[in-house]
């Protein structure tokens, strides 16, 4: 996992090299995200992105298996000790369909928020958020790049990019 300074918030990129590297990316994130937390994924189709938030849920104690992408309900919330609002915007025409959601209810503060095709909800994202750029590199490997926007975005990236584990590059 390389970090790199972009602007003032810390980028962090990695290739994931397989499913498993993905989730397990993503189990990392989740077990450092806190109620209020937005994360933001953009990428082509096929890129993980539900591979990843399925990784996001195990590491907030869910089980990975009844994570599925909310493409044709839009939206789908996981109960537990802090809820999960998993959208996705795919089938959304920006920005006036995704501003006809209830912004209030997804990104309450007492949940944590993970959007897929989260460039569908341009200009309706909190402020503080972490965008998670996800592309193809091969037919297995992935590349993510972890940008934050604000502080707590930013101490989030700080910390992945200073544990180690078999997502990193």
């Amino acid at each position: 996992m390389a970090a790199r300074t972009k602007g003032q918030a810390p980028l962090v990129e990695l290739t994931s090299g397989s499913v498993e590297e993905t989730r397990a990316f993503g189990e990392r994130l989740g077990r450092l995200l806190r109620p209020g937390d937005v994360v933001a994924l953009e990428g082509e189709l096929g890129s993980g992105k539900t591979t990843l938030i399925q990784g996001i849920a195990q590491g907030m104690d869910r089980d990975p298996g009844t994570v599925k992408s909310p493409t044709f309900v839009l939206v789908r919330e996981y109960p537990g000790a802090v809820p999960i609002v998993h959208v996705d915007g795919y089938r959304l025409e920006p920005p006036a369909t995704a501003a006809s959601l209830d912004v209030e209810l997804l990104f309450a503060p007492h949940k944590v928020t993970l959007i897929e095709w989260a460039e569908r909800f341009a200009g309706l994202l909190p402020e503080e958020r972490l965008v998670i750029r996800m592309g193809h590199v091969s037919a297995n490997r992935r590349r993510l790049s972890l940008a934050p926007s604000g502080e707590r975005p930013q101490a989030i990236v700080r910390q992945m990019a200073s544990t180690h584990g078999p997502a990193g590059d």
